[in-house]
């Protein structure tokens, strides 16, 4: 059975040229689940008419808004599928020693697990929202042109819930039409052959009706045609390795990356520098501005930075008026800051729940990949005292990502060892995100799909495709590494020596580029290298000098390691609940 969720006060953000914004509230928009009788017996206040509301361009795109809103959802990119479930690799893991919270990440998770469920529903909403769309839509009411815009939004939308599926689930249920009673949802599993022909189709639909990032009528945060074509690419990508392995499609990949590069709509924000000389005559490369830096500043910032961001799904912190629309990136992720006394509002707390890994950092220091490393690991947090503190021990607890972060210190002098306020005061920090501050939910907005992953996707596909480091492949990667201010890959000769080689090198620039982005499991799924890197792991943290095997919080870094199944854990089980209740879905073989 498919379980879905009643969309209730839902968002739509809207920015267009002129920076403005306009949050429109979904009260009741579609009362769609059929999975509890007591919503299908609730007897409605009022109604939006479903049968008659698709009619004009306010009524679709509110109906889209409600799409939207479930990829903007906790359960999805606000905080569980990106944060917590994406835990459990090289990039990071859950800290916490004293429970098993994060089930997913830590490879302890059962069919009767909550973010097994809860993915496995939101996303069955988005679709059962898309298809209603697709359905509803009154061709009549609409030129041909706006009407397949429409369409194509909302099957770019059912695309991804799909594709998300197939990468969490393998094979699942593929309705394709709106689920209206409990009986049409006795659905077989698809095979994923036919859910990524499904995929293809659709997200194809959308690169050629949608319209691009430059039209005057594009609206940020929106879906475009490059971004169809650019998560084409991903899906080509993710078919030529496991589970299918059918490599034919690394040549469909390098198209799709092809499309969104010649289009010359994108390209990576620059750093600058310039050479200082000494009076001892020694030179030294000081960064005069961080592309990459500003890049993950707009997403801090709510700016949309449509230079190099693709797609990227919104948050705003409402709920001082009621609405629930913000996300968690940044705080679940974030750098601990434990001043406030726990107030709600003006302080950008942080959990820091998840801590990254020393072996980020040496792919880091191995290229002298400062920039990156920096930004990603930015090593201090803030103390309820009011202390910046370094740190430095990458098997500390606050040795976390900084990707997203809230706040940063005024004077990052306070961050050496040693330097402590002066008795009574505290040290001076600078929030980096705007609007309104919560607490425990944050307005900063997630990159699903950028620039410098086109760039990295091409030279991957075209490695297998030419069996080796084209002049194009170190090209495209050099544009890349060239931001993070390192030299051109040739300058690395064993690099480039052969196409395994040259993968070797991708496995790690991905991990240096694309870190903390919701990708990094799925991409070592896909080349079978989780059990391999998850060991690493474990053996990178033993072989710390600061490891000790009688600490508790060093004993619970090495869980991911200790319990990944690869017989198992390459696929999630499917929910203990939709095998209950559909008489055609089998639990998977080990579950």
């Amino acid at each position: 059975m498919l379980h879905f969720k009643m969309m209730i006060y839902k968002k739509l953000k809207i920015t267009n040229m002129k920076k403005y914004k306009i949050y429109i509230g979904l009260f009741c928009l579609l009362a769609l689940s059929v999975s509890c009788e007591e919503y299908l017996n609730v007897e409605p206040e009022s109604t939006l008419g479903i049968d008659n509301f698709y009619a004009s361009t306010t009524e679709a795109e509110i109906a889209l808004s409600g799409i939207y809103s479930v990829f903007a959802s906790y359960e999805v990119y606000g905080n569980a599928m990106t944060i917590i479930m994406e835990s459990g690799t090289d990039e990071g893991y859950y800290n916490r020693r004293f429970n098993e919270n994060w089930t997913v990440g830590l490879y302890r998770h059962t069919p009767a697990d909550r973010y097994v469920q809860d993915l496995w529903t939101s996303l069955y909403t988005a679709i059962n929202l898309s298809n209603l769309f697709v359905e509803k839509l009154k061709q009549d009411s609409f030129s041909e042109e706006e009407y397949n815009r429409l369409l194509g939004e909302a099957r770019f939308l059912r695309a991804q819930a799909y594709f998300l599926l197939t990468n969490w689930y393998e094979e699942v249920p593929m309705p394709l039409t709106s689920t209206k009673d409990q009986s049409a949802n006795n659905i077989p599993p698809s095979s994923l052959e036919d859910l990524y022909a499904q995929i293809i189709s659709d997200f194809t639909f959308a690169s050629e009706h949608l319209i691009s990032v430059d039209d005057p009528n594009y609206v940020q945060g929106r879906a475009t045609d490059m971004a169809a074509h650019g998560l084409l690419a991903r899906v080509y990508l993710k078919m030529a390795g496991y589970p299918l392995k059918d490599t034919s499609n690394y040549a469909l990949a390098k198209e799709q990356c092809e499309i969104v590069i010649n289009s010359g709509k994108y390209s990576l924000n620059a750093s600058a520098s310039t050479t200082v000389t000494d009076t001892n005559g020694d030179e030294t490369i000081v960064v005069t501005s961080d592309g990459y830096r500003n890049h993950f500043l707009s997403y801090i910032q709510s700016v949309y930075d449509t230079q190099e961001s693709i797609f990227e799904i919104s948050f705003t912190y409402l709920r001082d008026i009621g609405l629930n629309v913000d996300g968690r990136i940044g705080e679940t992720n974030g750098i601990p800051f434990g001043f406030g006394g726990g107030s709600n509002i003006g302080f950008p707390s942080a959990f820091g729940g998840f801590s990254t890994t020393s072996i980020l950092r040496d792919v880091y220091n191995s290229n002298n990949d400062s920039i990156r490393r920096v930004w990603n690991i930015p090593g201090y947090d803030y103390s309820g005292t009011g202390d910046v503190r370094s740190v430095t021990n990458p098997l500390s607890r606050s040795y976390v990502p900084g990707k997203y972060r809230r706040w940063e210190p005024a004077n990052f002098d306070d961050v050496a060892p040693g330097v402590e306020p002066a008795e009574g005061s505290q040290e001076g920090y600078v929030v980096l995100e705007t609007g309104t501050i919560g607490r425990n939910f944050t307005n900063i907005n997630f990159p699903v799909l950028r620039y410098a992953d086109i760039l990295l996707m091409y030279a991957e596909a075209d490695n297998e495709v030419s069996g080796g480091p084209s002049a194009s492949a170190m090209q495209y990667l050099d544009e890349v590494r060239t931001r993070a201010g390192l030299v051109p890959i040739s300058e690395k000769p064993a690099a480039i020596a052969s196409k395994e080689a040259f993968f070797g090198e991708l496995v790690d620039e991905r991990l240096r580029e694309l870190c903390f982005e919701a990708l990094r499991k799925h991409d070592l799924i896909r080349w079978e290298l989780l059990g391999e890197k998850l060991a690493l792991l474990n053996a990178t943290i033993q072989g710390d000098p600061n490891y000790s095997a009688t600490n508790a919080d060093h004993q619970a870094y090495l869980r991911p390691g200790l319990f990944f199944d690869p017989s198992k854990h390459l696929s999630l089980p499917y929910p203990l609940q939709e095998v209950e209740l559909n008489n055609s879905l089998n639990q998977k073989q080990g579950w």
